[in-house]
């Protein structure tokens, strides 16, 4: 009976880890060249907010994974912002929200 308990203490804190980690994936925030990438919601989907800490404007180049607001299925692609110095701009499809966000380029930009 003792060795039940234990194993199933086990088990709960290895699936609360597994799950913390999971979550700190999806919520994670990606940084690339002096870009971060957070989330936040607008209406009732999910945009990327994309906020540049360098002194120079930048073209950011990335890929996303999403969903589909109508119906059910997933939309991914790649796509570019502008986002001026020390500034933030946002990004979301019509009809898409925006579930994970993977920056490819960041390029000086006058």
């Amino acid at each position: 009976m003792t060795i039940l308990i234990g194993t199933g203490r086990y088990i709960f804190s290895l699936s609360a880890f597994i799950l913390i980690l999971q979550v700190a994936v999806v919520t994670g925030q990606n940084k690339k060249g002096g870009v971060t990438v957070s989330y936040e919601s607008s209406g009732s989907s999910r945009v990327a907010r994309f906020t540049n800490s360098n002194s120079f404007p930048v073209r950011v180049e990335f890929s996303y994974q999403g969903t589909k607001a109508r119906g059910s299925g997933e939309a991914s692609g790649k796509d570019a912002v502008f986002v001026g110095a020390n500034f933030f701009a946002t990004y979301g499809g019509r009809g898409i929200s925006i579930t994970s966000v993977r920056i490819t380029g960041v390029m000086h930009s006058d």
